[in-house]
């Protein structure tokens, strides 16, 4: 960042008087994140000055960071830092690699039961796909339970109860 740039910011981030727009910061793609202050208004207003200019449809959440996302809804109150940023890329970089190891893990293994598979003699106690499926069996001994009439039962002891004499 050239020395005008950071004097510029530095300035910006002072919260004076009769500045409406405070700078809060900004992101690795170099967008910068400002917080408005509205007297007698709850909360403050915060927006960002896109670096690139892009047409109306390109803007989305997806262009700005989720820290940064969650600073401009208030969801968190102070607004991320560059270090913090950088942590979540190597994060998202080990994940990557980590998906990538276990992609090939699994094609890997995938391969192998393939190739045992081809080699390996019929089972004659394995299931045959070719041949037919016998037909349903219960499994679960409720499966084949149908309801009945119910009739109440018959009157007990009668405690607590007015029983007809």
């Amino acid at each position: 960042m050239g020395l005008f740039r950071n004097v510029y910011l530095r300035w910006k981030a002072l919260r004076l008087p009769w500045r409406s727009d405070v700078y809060a910061g900004s992101d690795l793609e170099g967008n910068l994140y400002f917080e408005r202050i509205v007297r007698g208004a709850c909360r403050s207003r915060r927006h960002v000055v896109y670096r690139k200019n892009l047409a109306v449809s390109d803007y989305s959440d997806k262009v700005i960071p989720v820290q940064w996302q969650a600073w401009m809804r208030h969801t968190r109150a102070q607004a991320p830092t560059v270090a913090e940023l950088i942590q979540d890329i190597r994060r998202q970089e080990r994940i990557a690699a980590n998906v990538r190891q276990l992609e090939a893990s699994e094609a890997r293994a995938a391969g192998s039961i393939a190739g045992s598979a081809q080699a390996a003699p019929p089972n004659p106690a394995a299931p045959n796909p070719a041949a037919p499926q016998p037909q349903h069996q219960k499994s679960a001994p409720g499966e084949g339970f149908q309801p009945a009439c119910w009739e109440p039962a018959a009157l007990g002891s009668g405690r607590g109860r007015h029983t007809p004499a």
